[in-house]
């Protein structure tokens, strides 16, 4: 009987390990995209690169002096290709049968890999590129070479591999010293320290960054690996990894060359496994392949940015989720790596789903980087915390020295950042956390935004002037509705925070309170709609989603102005406007109820926007220059899905938390969605909807029970329980006993 258990394991184990890829997680393609800018990128939260191109990026590191600040670039040394070799040569693209090559980047694996097949060889040669989710200081690349079954030896019968790197040039943001070229006599490695070579800004970074890069063995010379023509198959493997600390990378490395290579491979597998079917993932049922394979090549470009939270070593303090994240960053087209907005209005929300300790990894580096932004608002003469438009190492501003005006009138990233932190409140519960987090950044955001107001002598009337909202075509304008908004709502959860963490100054919330009740939200009783600004002119072209945002995801403004609103500037916002902007409107004619509308706009935000080959972003459509890899339109798309056809929303009330649920959608082609894993407070639910109906499914091991409130009837639900709507049911709101 013990020897069948234990035969049942090791066939549990092997199915485990062979499990092939389902379609929707599995982007092949037999041609490279013609820009590989559009190429897949990998990381793992700590390291990060662009399949075949030639950086590496590492958390946190950066080089240049404030607006010329961008992520320090280390040579890709693992863009690595494998030749099959005889005496007499290497194979020729000749060599190789039709369709002979294949891309693949498995999704649900966390890996890219090429296949090729030699026609007049005999041999498939796969390779396989990675950085480890487990061993996060750990960069992988693999290489597999077999002969084909009926393969008989002959006079061309390749007889060893040659791998070579393509690095790319020199890296102009660091100083690389030599520290050891390795020798496996002594059983040290080849390491490299680099040493960035400019401060971004010495008040808040006295000392360079340093790096330690540690190879597994050196390919500074092309690298030959014997292959008798009697073996059927040779594996290699190089490991390269990457750290601040020298002993930190070396027990990295001497830790993964403990394991061969299947192990290595399936402690990573594992990893990411786990992420599919424990964090997060979205299922559609019904006739929609390529929507399927687009939702989790998003879920995975986004989540592969984000750090690691069960890692062989300590992480480092996270560095936030830049426009075309961690994978790429020393470009204008990159953002430099900076941190935008984007991250907590585009992304958190979607981030928060995969688990709250990934949302705290994120708001922890807006956190961490306050008394830089308190140093941002003195410097321009005003009190709190302004928090500058791009940051990266050290918090202060580091917007391109192209856009001086930027930087000076985007202020309402500030109140944009204590709308997240309400947000993730509203989710999580978390009221520990509100007070030792989320309170000293909203108070301080609170008083800028009250230094930065002119508030009218003889009229109970204050302004935000001299501003620029997200529609950067019309900079230096007054009353941004957006702006004044998403500050209104910063201004009251200030002043609730501040209460129920204890403080009793009674003065210094009338202060905020007075802003807040008479700041301006512009509002044209005529057409019934807010103008974008003072002076918006009906038709005129705006760049991107501003006042509709007013709906979601500010929840300001539900009225029929708001779907007078959706339905004035989906006229005028210019073809060329960044991914989520098409999202934002799709989510909120859905809330709206008005579908059809919702479902063009839900299309239209992502069909000319990402690449066929491996489901890449841009941030503009075909035809448009714009940025790869753009997780910001991933950000915006998911929240299409989840909020505006999912029908869910979070809110907070005095001090009690809920989640509000109103019978979804789905989009078209499709009969079911199933989003896994959703969560609120300390509940995991999963969400199932569809064209009429919604099913929440929600468990909690420990904790107080649950209450839903329907209308005007009160059910108590206990910790688990089951709900379903169908259309035209009353929403519901669900939170939690006291």
């Amino acid at each position: 009987m013990l020897k069948l258990l234990w035969l049942v394991v090791i066939l549990a184990v092997l199915r485990g390990c062979t499990a092939q890829t389902p379609e929707a997680y599995l982007l092949q393609s037999y041609s490279l995209p013609p820009d590989l800018n559009f190429m897949p990128t990998l990381g793992n939260g700590h390291v990060g690169y662009t399949v075949f191109g030639d950086a590496i990026f590492m958390n946190g590191v950066y080089n240049g002096p404030s607006g010329n600040s961008k992520r320090a670039r280390i040579p890709n040394w693992l863009n690595i290709s494998t030749e099959v070799c005889d005496r007499f040569g290497c194979a020729t693209d000749a060599d190789v049968a039709v369709n002979g090559t294949s891309y693949e980047m498995d999704l649900r694996d966390g890996y890219f890999r090429s296949r090729t097949t030699y026609k007049g060889l005999g041999l498939t040669v796969e390779q396989r590129t990675y950085p480890h989710k487990y061993f996060n200081r750990a960069l992988v690349y693999e290489v597999v070479a077999t002969r084909n079954s009926g393969y008989t030896a002959r006079a061309n019968s390749p007889q060893f591999l040659r791998l070579s790197q393509h690095p790319g040039n020199a890296s102009d943001a660091f100083e690389f010293v030599v520290v050891s070229n390795g020798s496996s006599a002594s059983g040290d490695y080849r390491t490299i320290r680099g040493r960035t070579e400019v401060l971004e800004f010495e008040r808040f970074q006295p000392e360079h960054q340093e790096i330690y890069v540690l190879f597994s063995e050196s390919l500074e010379q092309p690298l030959q690996l014997e292959w008798p023509t009697w073996q059927a198959e040779l594996s290699h493997r190089i490991i390269i990894c990457i750290d601040r600390q020298q002993s930190v990378a070396l027990k990295e490395l001497q830790d993964v060359l403990q394991l061969n290579a299947n192990s290595l491979l399936q402690r990573h597998t594992d990893a990411w496994r786990n992420f599919w079917d424990r964090d997060f993932s979205i299922e559609l049922v019904g006739n929609a392949p390529e929507l399927s394979q687009i939702i989790n090549a998003g879920i995975f470009y986004l989540a592969n940015s984000l750090p690691s939270l069960s890692t062989n070593q300590a992480n480092e303090p996270f560095y936030g989720l830049s426009p075309t994240g961690l994978g790429r960053g020393n470009l204008e087209a990159d953002y430099q790596g900076h941190n935008f907005w984007d991250t907590e209005i585009w992304m958190l929300p979607v981030v928060t789903h995969f688990g709250f300790e990934y949302g705290k990894q994120v708001l922890d580096y807006r956190s961490r980087k306050l008394e830089a932004a308190k140093y941002n608002a003195r410097s321009k003469g005003f009190k709190g915390a302004r928090f500058p438009w791009e940051s990266a190492f050290t918090g202060t501003e580091v917007t391109n020295p192209c856009c001086p005006e930027v930087a000076q009138q985007e202020i309402h990233i500030s109140p944009d950042i204590s709308h997240a932190l309400q947000k993730f409140l509203a989710q999580s519960g978390d009221f520990a956390w509100v007070c030792e987090k989320a309170w000293p950044i909203a108070a301080e955001v609170a008083e800028f935004v009250v230094s930065r107001a002119a508030c009218e002598e003889f009229r109970p009337v204050c302004h935000l002037l001299n501003v620029m909202g997200p529609d950067e075509d019309h900079p230096d304008v007054d009353d941004n509705v957006y702006t004044n908004a998403v500050s209104k709502i910063a201004l009251e959860f200030a002043e609730w925070a501040g209460v129920y963490c204890g403080n009793d100054s009674t003065e210094l919330f009338e202060k905020w309170r007075l802003v807040n009740d008479r700041l301006l939200i512009l509002h044209d009783t005529q057409l019934d709609y807010h103008p974008q600004h003072v002076g918006y002119v009906v038709n005129t072209t705006v760049k991107q989603a501003d006042t509709i945002l007013l709906g979601y995801p500010l929840g300001y403004d539900k009225s029929t102005t708001h779907l007078n609103d959706l339905r004035i500037y989906s006229n005028v916002t210019r073809e060329s406007g960044p991914a989520m902007t098409w999202s934002m409107f799709a989510a909120n004619y859905l809330t709206s109820k008005e579908e059809w509308t919702g479902h063009e706009y839900f299309e239209r935000g992502y069909k000319n926007y990402v690449r066929p080959e491996f489901k890449v972003w841009s941030e503009t459509p075909l035809g448009y220059e714009g940025s790869a890899n753009f997780i910001t339109g991933i950000g915006g798309f998911l929240q299409a899905i989840i909020y505006g056809y999912g029908g869910i929303s979070f809110s907070r009330n005095d001090n009690k938390t809920m989640m509000n649920v109103r019978v979804g959608t789905a989009p078209l082609d499709v009969s079911e969605v199933h989003v896994n894993y959703l969560r609120y407070a300390h509940s995991t639910c999963r969400w199932i909807f569809g064209h009429a109906f919604s099913k929440m499914d929600c468990g909690a091991r420990t904790g107080p029970d649950f209450v839903m409130v329907q209308g005007k009837k009160r059910t108590l639900l206990g910790r688990s329980f089951n709900v379903t709507l169908l259309k035209g049911d009353e929403p519901i709101q669900i939170s939690y006993l006291e």
